[in-house]
């Protein structure tokens, strides 16, 4: 998520600039394609539900980054 309608619905119900969406309408998104993900949402009709997570973890689950232990 790059950017928010200040006050909309989106970050009303938690999404943050820098979440990853993980999930729309019940369909993993993991490992898709941008552009895929943004024709899905576009496309959707009637009532849209995502899940997200922040970038990091997303990173951390998908073994893109590995964890730092101090």
């Amino acid at each position: 998520i790059c950017s928010l309608l200040r006050g909309g619905i989106a970050e009303r119900g938690g999404v943050r600039v820098g979440h990853r969406i993980i999930e729309i309408n019940g369909q993993s998104v993991v490992g898709t394609r941008h552009e895929r993900i943004v024709s899905m949402l576009s496309n959707s009709i009637g009532e849209l539900r995502m899940k997200t997570m922040p970038t990091q973890i997303y990173r951390l689950l998908t073994g893109q980054e590995t964890p730092i232990y101090i």
